[in-house]
């Protein structure tokens, strides 16, 4: 994984093949092969790594702990453990190597399948195995939060504010953000 995203970075997702990777990480093609399905993969793996992380964050709450709440505390652990030096290139979700037209699609589905995975978590643990749209809007309001967080516009939003300020910018947004999705939180309690 290492060794694509430094090949990725330094030439482009489209100018790296997997032959390079797999050289670049001493290893053969097929071992690579072994771990990941495609190239795709590789560019995708810190984005699962990442919504694996939110999911055993929100579900490992305290029992007298909102959705909501687990989600604000998963946001600020996040934000706070970020170098304000490389706050916009340690952001979740969007690399520079995603500009590639080859990803854009998979980028895409990459928030949907956060949502549908919150969700399925979500209602597994109320032992629900009925379909529940609530926990999905919920989700949704999630994830869109991460979602802008992690965007390549949000990151431009931050480029010309001074680095001493920056995070207390990013702080700023997160405290509207939370404050525009806190209509989670009744709901939340009441399916704990």
């Amino acid at each position: 994984m290492q060794s694509a995203k430094e090949l990725f970075q330094a030439k482009g997702y489209s100018a790296v093949t997997v032959s390079e990777i797999a050289d670049h990480a001493d290893i053969s093609v097929k071992t690579l092969f072994t771990y990941f399905r495609s190239k795709e993969d590789l560019a995708f793996q810190d984005e699962i790594i990442f919504c694996d992380e939110l999911i055993r964050s929100i579900l490992a709450r305290r029992e007298e702990e909102s959705l909501f709440d687990a989600f604000q505390q998963f946001l600020w652990k996040l934000i706070q453990s970020i170098d304000p030096e490389i706050l916009i290139e340690s952001l979740p979700g969007f690399h520079p190597w995603m500009d590639s037209p080859e990803l854009e699609q998979r980028y895409l589905l990459l928030w949907e399948h956060y949502e549908v995975r919150l969700a399925d978590a979500l209602q597994l643990e109320r032992k629900n195995h009925e379909f529940d749209p609530i926990l999905r809007v919920i989700s949704g309001q999630m994830i869109s939060v991460i979602r802008i967080l992690g965007s390549k516009a949000f990151k431009e939003y931050l480029k010309p504010i001074p680095i001493a300020l920056r995070h207390r910018a990013l702080e700023k947004w997160l405290l509207g953000s939370l404050e525009m999705v806190s209509g989670i939180q009744g709901y939340s309690k009441s399916i704990q």
